[in-house]
């Protein structure tokens, strides 16, 4: 699958353009093929933008290569006027097509090959390729000589600050040989190819599929008796099954598609490609476009390892994200971390169940977090400015926890104006002297302040409870862009121990919501204080870009529904005592000191620092958040828990220890894929609260609930579950809209994210 024709190959005949035996070597038909073919790849542009917008600058100039339609272009374009987008294409049919269907002032187009220096070196802000590198391997025999010289030409075109993403594939982390089954009931043995089983299809493709693995011979394959009627099953190569599992849906297309190859790096080619040019990888994950599992790979396919062992499905698409930066900054951390006996950041408290007489222990940082929210609107959208950039070495940290999505960062997201202040006393004047030290925002910018949420964001670990503030902002009284945009510094003050503290900058709400949905907003409270705002002024979230959800009408004779505000009412209950002198070895948590390097581009040290951070002793650093739900009729329930936590009674001052909740769990470290934890939440599902999941699904993506003092990393799932066991069910199924509605009542940070998403998702907001 291609988005563009845009790549380049040698040409076969040295008295023939270039150009032109490129474009011909990717020529789709006439324009009424163009047309088809483009009215397919628009699909996937809003997901393009969302994954990218959290990366772009609001100003300067982007680039997007292989911009094939145009749309995708038109899209960034119409984000910021102040943005200069420029469309490039190999092929002159697809820069007609843009020039003549997409336009903006802020927008243009032009032909060239996208591994050539076409812009002056630190010339531009921003540089997108999607779905265009395999190009530059499967019309050039193979090779990744095209692939290098691409990146090499762009990343000098880059100016310090400038991002590069790649969206594209990725060779799968499968062994060398797998087994993989395929029905043969979903269509003919013989005929073409349009009709073909996906099993009869697999040797049509290995005849007739090319890869740097088989440049000049047949895949090779091997069939193997199958343990299941209406299902074959073959011996192949790892790459060359998921090669297949990625191309065997483009059939109109089959000739072209085969002539490309799609799996050209793995995770760490990219990754080491990206470094060898100067850039910092902001993020590297795997991509598993929900749509795609869900009605191209899930119970269409198979795949095992040669023991016999089940193996995930392969990521349908890889992001990768780089920023080009100062000589002077670093690119990424390297983290050691040792048991730490003696914290000097992080307090512990040790408190005991007075009825179970179970030990729990909490860390807490020093003082209470605020997050501020500077926003203001511009061209009808709300706008919010947030740190790009921000050094957080914790997201590196791993301690033998590996992630269920593989993701790789460098350490610097993209997150929440943030302080360890008073918060639950800041004063307006507080938040003007917080947004003046740490985004340069002069007081008298500052038109409105509101108070926003208050939640905790790990209960389980952390005795942590952040409050929020809505900034309005006067941007009259700040310098402007010349699309109206505050002008903001390139950097803020340091006040870090690493070579920078990034930058503010501007980003449209939505765009930021949509990144979140696909996994390229990892940042938790950034995520919730936007859908609270949004909500707040009563705009729309956008669409939703996650997996589509659609909900089993379901009937559930009676079970009546009980009222939210009763079942958000939590009595007057403390059931925990604190062990002043601890009397056990703690049963769950720990502390560590982390040891950071920051490295420059060359792998020398520029900074060095120690931090603190908590983890469990013997689980992963992976939480499994889940909601459950169901419909019955017109209303949407969803099922809430109501747990004892001592990090409510701590900061309630021993008032209450409840907290209403979505269930979750922290996941042993022999979970190391989503699918796993998918099966071991369903049983604990069905074992704790007696409901029984029928479908398990992502909730958007994975996300840090408070990445300055533990590597946690959540992941947000949504089990439909069966009404038949409701009435039976320790869990209280209530309305999703009015859960919503009461969303300042809801204290829980994992729930609020899972409901605020599923209420976006079956647009149940009401905005």
């Amino acid at each position: 699958m291609s988005t563009s024709p845009s790549s380049t190959t040698p040409p076969t005949d040295p008295t023939t353009d270039h150009t032109t035996n490129v474009y011909q070597a990717q020529r789709r038909g006439g324009d009424d093929a163009y047309a088809s073919y483009y009215a397919g790849m628009d699909k996937s542009m809003q997901q393009k933008v969302a994954l990218t917008t959290a990366f772009f600058p609001p100003i300067g100039t982007l680039v997007d290569m292989g911009c094939g339609s145009g749309s995708g272009s038109f899209d960034l374009a119409s984000l910021f006027d102040g943005l200069a987008v420029v469309g490039v294409d190999i092929a002159p049919p697809a820069v007609e097509h843009a020039t003549a269907h997409y336009h903006r002032p802020n927008l243009r187009y032009q032909q060239g090959d996208i591994a050539d220096p076409l812009f002056p070196p630190a010339s531009l802000d921003g540089i997108l390729n999607s779905s265009v590198w395999h190009h530059l391997t499967s019309f050039n025999e193979f090779s990744l000589r095209e692939v290098e010289r691409a990146l090499q030409n762009q990343a000098e075109s880059l100016r310090p600050g400038g991002v590069l993403i790649v969206r594209d594939f990725v060779v799968p982390r499968f062994p060398a040989t797998v087994w993989l089954d395929l029905p043969t009931h979903d269509g003919a043995v013989e005929g073409p190819i349009e009709s073909l089983s996906t099993a009869a299809l697999f040797p049509r493709f290995c005849a007739q599929f090319r890869s740097s693995q088989n440049p000049t011979t047949p895949l090779p394959y091997t069939v193997l008796p199958s343990p299941r009627e209406g299902w074959a099953r073959f011996m192949v190569s790892g790459r060359g099954a998921a090669e297949f599992l990625l191309h065997k849906d483009y059939r109109s297309d089959w000739d072209a598609e085969c002539r490309e190859e799609y799996l050209f790096y793995s995770q760490a080619d990219y990754e080491a490609a990206f470094r060898r040019h100067d850039l910092r990888i902001v993020l590297s994950v795997e991509l598993r476009n929900p749509w795609i599992i869900e009605n191209r790979f899930r119970g269409r396919c198979a795949l095992y390892d040669t023991t016999g062992l089940p193996l995930p499905l392969p990521p349908t698409n890889y992001l990768m994200v780089g920023e080009k930066v100062a000589a002077s900054h670093g690119v990424r951390f390297v983290v050691r971390t040792e048991p730490l006996d003696q914290p000097t950041f992080l307090q512990l408290h040790t408190l005991r169940q007075k009825r179970t007489g179970q030990i729990f222990q909490l860390a807490e940082r020093p003082n209470p977090v605020l997050d501020v929210i500077p926003w203001f609107r511009s061209g009808g959208r709300v706008l919010v400015l947030a740190k790009h950039g921000f050094p957080r070495p914790l997201s590196t940290t791993l301690l033998d926890s590996p992630s269920l999505d593989a993701a790789q960062v460098a350490g610097y997201l993209t997150e929440t104006i943030t302080a360890q202040s008073k918060a639950e006393d800041a004063t307006d004047s507080d938040v003007a002297k917080l947004l003046a030290k740490r985004a340069g925002l002069p007081s008298d910018s500052i038109a409105h302040v509101v108070t926003g949420l208050r939640y905790y964001t790990s209960p389980g670990g952390l005795s942590e409870q952040v409050s929020s503030r809505l900034c309005e902002l006067d941007v009259s009284r700040l310098p402007q862009t010349r699309d109206g945009l505050p002008a903001l510094p390139d950097e803020i003050t340091n006040y870090t121990p690493f070579t920078t503290a990034g930058r503010v900058q501007p980003f449209v709400a939505t765009q930021l919501l949509r990144a979140a949905q696909v996994g390229g907003l990892q940042d938790a409270r950034l995520e919730l204080n936007i859908y609270h705002l949004l909500l707040t002024l009563g705009e729309s979230l956008g669409p939703w870009i996650g997996i589509e959800l659609s909900l089993a009408d379901q009937s559930a004779p009676g079970f009546v529904v009980p009222p939210v505000a009763q079942v958000l009412e939590l009595p007057e209950e403390a059931v925990f005592e604190t062990v002043t002198v601890p009397q056990h070895e703690p049963s769950f948590l720990a502390l560590h000191t982390a040891w950071v390097d920051e490295l420059d581009r060359d792998d020398q040290v520029v900074r060095s620092a120690r931090l603190e951070l908590c983890a469990p002793r013997s689980y992963s650093l992976s939480t499994i958040s889940v909601l459950p739900v169901v419909r019955l009729g017109n209303q949407v329930l969803v099922g809430l828990e109501r747990r004892d936590l001592p990090a409510v009674q701590l900061h309630t001052e021993g008032l209450r220890s409840g907290l209403i909740t979505c269930p979750a769990w922290r996941l042993p470290r022999t979970i190391t894929e989503l699918a796993d934890a998918e099966t071991q939440v369903t049983r604990n599902l069905l074992a704790h609260f007696a409901v029984k999941a029928v479908r398990m699904l992502p909730l958007g993506g994975k996300y840090y609930p408070s990445i300055g003092a533990t590597p946690e990393a959540v992941y947000p799932l949504l089990a439909e579950v069966e009404a038949a066991s409701l009435s039976n069910s320790a869990l209280a199924f209530v309305s999703l809209r009015e859960l919503v509605a009461r969303r300042h009542q809801v204290e829980d940070g994992h729930l609020l994210i899972a409901l605020l998403r599923l209420a976006h998702a079956l647009d149940l907001t009401g905005a």
